[in-house]
């Protein structure tokens, strides 16, 4: 080992020795204040600060982050109260229909409108539903084993023949498909935005599956 590495070595046991101090006894400048004044810290900008400089520094910049943190979550929080609201004010609505074709029309005039979500599409298979809603489950058999077969919901984005199929157009947006029914048989609901990022595979699925059982189960019991 050379001098140079004894050296290094050495400074760096008793920098090490100092911190391990330091962090034991935390009224250490309390009880001596005169070095705060004279410990100096160097800066990316011109001159240096004093320790409680850097100190007032650091706390500054924590408060800050707080602040934009907490206005972030004020923000999330808001949003979410006026998502419920909107979602609460569609199923009354839905539960007020008296036809499928109503109840279909109600649902995908609220994504459109209220939520601004701009291709919404309801496949139903079930034979005795308005022609223009009905289809055949087969249509979308690979895309459902792909997207669907271990949950009732996806979010995310799909392939342009997978874009044809359900809105009979490519996008470059993001989409969620839910499956309608217990067990998918009802049919599919579509919802894409031409956002690439507004449908995420982490976003709460939550009030959007509560919506799609009682649609669903609302289907049922309405005539066409």
């Amino acid at each position: 080992m050379t001098l140079s590495n004894v050296d290094n070595s050495s400074l760096l046991v008793d920098e090490a020795t100092i911190v391990s101090y330091l962090q034991d006894n935390p009224d250490f400048f309390n009880n001596h204040p005169q070095l705060l004044s004279q410990l100096k810290l160097p800066t990316h900008q011109p001159g240096t600060l004093s320790l409680v400089e850097r100190q007032q520094q650091l706390l500054r910049e924590k408060v800050q982050n707080l602040e934009e943190e907490i206005t972030s979550l004020m923000s999330i929080a808001s949003h979410n109260q006026q998502l419920h609201q909107q979602f609460s004010s569609l199923f009354f609505q839905l539960l007020n229909c008296e036809n499928i074709s109503q109840l279909t029309d109600t649902l995908i005039d609220k994504f459109r409108k209220n939520l601004g979500l701009s291709k919404v599409e309801v496949k139903l298979y079930q034979p005795d539903v308005p022609s223009h809603l009905r289809c055949q489950r087969s249509q979308f058999e690979n895309m459902l084993i792909q997207r669907l077969d271990k949950t009732q919901c996806y979010f995310g984005r799909i392939n342009q023949q997978e874009q044809t199929l359900l809105f009979s157009e490519n996008f470059s947006g993001s989409v969620a498909l839910v499956a309608l029914g217990k067990y998918g048989e009802v049919g599919l609901l579509a919802v894409a935005s031409s956002d690439p990022n507004h449908f995420e595979p982490s976003m709460d699925n939550t009030m959007l599956m509560q919506l799609c059982r009682l649609f669903a189960n609302l289907i049922d019991g309405l005539d066409i």
